[in-house]
């Protein structure tokens, strides 16, 4: 197929194949735009006739899909049938699947509330339709290079007339379920889709709560070593509390995680509850990062590596870190390989301690049940006299007993059972419970703090460079070398990416000529600048724009611009009713940039990165690397983002001076 017209497309390379089928890249001739298209497994293999069942789920997933328009669910273009090949036409998206994107480990508490929202704001479009997912799962969720969130595969999913639909509009038969039916992946299912029951929309929340779950602590809260135990985790068991394995994790948050794995569905938050409460936890984190900023005082610029700079503490490879401010607030502690010991040691030691304690005590209790067994003959006294065992349990027992008896007055002796054993026993099992509610604390507390300084990462050690004239010299000289070096494979740029922050909902209820207007003047005023600056290629897309530069200096004064002149724009250009909001990212680097290449179709770590950077940063702010910033002729007003790195490198940012100006009504600042 790698290379064949298919219909009106050509295949250019296979992305994956599944239980339903197989997944191709392709151009669509006529439009000249890269697509996916899915064929159905069975009717791409001659000789082989599909299932009327696979049929059914082919076409459930175009009628799904197709009926969604939302920027979190992916788009269907086509439908249709070529020869004996059923296949769906879907847009094809550059990113990665959140189980590659995590690998094992934890998110940022911004990252997973942000993406959340997104996830959570799909699934409101998709039940008002009257869709049920039924197979959300991390690898059915895609984030493109700029952080949008697309839901993908709905194979599996129910779908019925939403609630305002006409009566008479029916759906096809073959694409209904029959009831006990499991469908779906074990590990994220849902308690009453474990048990084959009719399932509504809560199903997906508590998928929605499985991936959150992954997100936060970096592990399936159910999986177990068989899809059948993993089925009998999901009924019967209830996951450890997330804060347990990450303390990062605010309340909140865990709150809403749990919530979404309650077992009965009723008890399950809605969609639309889920998005408002990772979006409040944004803004509450907006809103701490903001007033924490005007309590700082403006540095008069960074010197790049100095022995006064305060090292970064957290390392975040490709997606959005705490804000300087947050870190500011709540310092990780900082993991050297002797602190990691160290707290390390201190948690296994008092673990060790709580468990030999807590074997030692129970013999303590159980020793008076043991003599009231022997007391009373259950228990042959001659076996057990002339014992280690016995002359234990007495020398516990019969000095307890004796001061008992000059307490009470009254001998509780029962056909040779002695009851006052009996209590004593009891009452010492809970004096050994009590001991050991301290001993617990401190075992947990010392974990927690382990596991911080753990995932705050290794602390980096930079070397010291005193005076930044030596600084200018060496990037002057590193500038020159380089630009005498010929590849012939490309050449050194610098690349500028912006993105406008929280678009889908800036235009949510306007009318689609004001936000068609909208595009346009932001695409004229941005395209402006760059052309100013002396751009050398640039590529618009639905949400940014990515533009390379002659050098750093170019391009660092494109995105002053812009931010600078952002106050201007939002008087009176447009007509929304929220302001815009942008952020920049910058890196520089030789890439090789072919003339029929558009820039996001291009796979080069150089512009990965300034995308990243973009990602990463707040609104209305530049972020760029310190290796960057020794690029720059005029390093004023760049100040370091102390406590975290963006793909391994320190991070410094530049903010307009702030203006008096009325903000418009509706501001998407912090909603992402």
């Amino acid at each position: 197929m790698i290379g064949k017209n298919f219909g009106a497309y050509k295949i250019e390379a296979k992305l994956g194949e599944g239980g339903m089928g197989v997944v191709y890249r392709a151009r669509d001739i006529d439009l000249d735009r890269p697509v996916a298209i899915k064929m159905m497994l069975d009717s791409a293999v001659p000789g082989i006739k599909p299932s009327a069942d696979a049929i059914a789920r082919f076409l459930r997933e175009a009628k799904a899909a197709s009926r969604l328009q939302h920027p979190a669910i992916v788009h269907i273009y086509k439908y249709g049938v070529e020869g004996a090949t059923r296949y769906l036409v879907m847009e094809y998206i550059e990113g990665r699947n959140l189980r590659v994107i995590l690998n094992r480990q934890s998110m940022p508490v911004e990252r997973i509330c942000d993406i959340a929202a997104q996830i959570g704001d799909g699934l409101v479009v998709a039940h008002e339709m009257g869709v049920v997912h039924r197979d959300l799962k991390l690898e059915n969720i895609m984030v493109t290079n700029r952080g949008q969130v697309k839901i993908l595969d709905f194979g599996l999913a129910k779908v019925s007339e939403p609630v305002h639909a006409s009566a008479e509009a029916t759906l096809d038969d073959n694409c209904k379920t029959q009831l006990g039916t499991i469908l779906g992946t074990a590990s994220s299912m849902s308690p009453e889709q474990a048990m084959g029951r009719d399932v509504d929309a809560k199903a997906d929340i508590f998928s929605v709560g499985v991936v959150l779950y992954e997100m936060a602590t970096g592990q399936n809260p159910f999986t177990a070593s068989t899809a059948q135990a993993t089925l009998a985790r999901i009924l019967n068991h209830q996951p450890e509390l997330v804060s347990l394995i990450n303390p990062a994790v605010p309340p909140e948050l865990e709150r809403l995680i749990h919530l979404c794995l309650r077992k009965e569905p009723k008890e399950r938050p809605s969609a639309q509850e889920v998005t408002n409460t990772c979006k409040r936890l944004l803004n509450n984190m907006s809103k701490w990062a903001a007033s924490e900023a005007e309590a700082t005082a403006i540095s008069p610029g960074p010197v790049l590596v100095s022995n006064a700079s305060p090292v970064p503490a957290q390392r975040v490879s490709g997606v959005k870190p705490p804000s300087a401010s947050k870190v500011a607030l709540e310092t990780p502690l900082a993991a050297t390989p002797t602190t990691l010991f160290r707290l390390s040691a201190t948690y296994q030691a008092i673990k060790v301690f709580r468990l030999l304690f807590r074997l030692a005590t129970l013999t303590v209790p159980l020793s008076f049940f043991f003599y009231m067994l022997v007391g009373a003959e259950v228990i042959r006294p001659e076996i057990v006299q002339s014992t280690a065992l016995w002359r234990y349990v007495q020398a516990i027992v019969v000095p307890v007993l004796t001061e008992s008896e000059k307490i009470f007055t009254f001998r509780p002796v029962v056909d040779g059972w002695n009851l006052m054993l009996a209590g004593l026993g009891i009452l010492l099992f809970i004096v050994r419970h009590l001991l050991l509610l301290p001993i617990e604390r401190m075992e947990f507390a010392a974990k927690a703090r382990w596991i911080k300084a753990r995932n705050a990462g290794p602390l980096q050690v930079a070397a010291p460079v005193g005076d930044r004239s030596v600084n200018n010299r060496l990037a002057l000289l590193r500038q020159y070398s380089e630009g005498k070096r010929d590849s012939g494979s490309g050449k050194r740029l610098a690349f500028l990416s912006v993105d406008v922050v929280g678009w889908p909902r800036m235009i949510i209820g306007e009318d689609p000529l004001v936000v068609e207007h909208a595009q346009a003047e932001y695409k004229k005023f941005v395209d402006r600048v760059l052309r100013t600056c002396g751009a050398v290629k640039t590529s618009f897309t639905a949400d940014g724009v990515i533009s390379a530069l002659p050098t750093a200096d170019a391009a660092v004064s494109a995105a002053q611009s812009i931010l600078k002149e952002l106050n201007w724009f939002n008087d009176g250009i447009h007509k929304l009713h929220a302001a815009f909001h942008v952020r920049c990212g910058i890196n520089a680097g030789e890439v090789a940039i072919p003339d029929d290449k558009r820039l996001e179709e291009i796979h080069n770590d150089v512009i990965e990165i300034a995308a990243h950077m973009q990602k990463a940063a707040p609104p209305d702010v530049l972020w760029l690397s310190g290796e960057v910033l020794a690029l720059v002729t005029n390093s004023n007003g760049f100040d370091m983002v102390t406590g975290c790195e963006v793909d391994g490198r320190t991070t410094y940012e530049w903010r307009a001076p702030v203006s008096p100006q009325v903000p418009k009504s509706g501001s998407a600042v912090g909603a992402d």
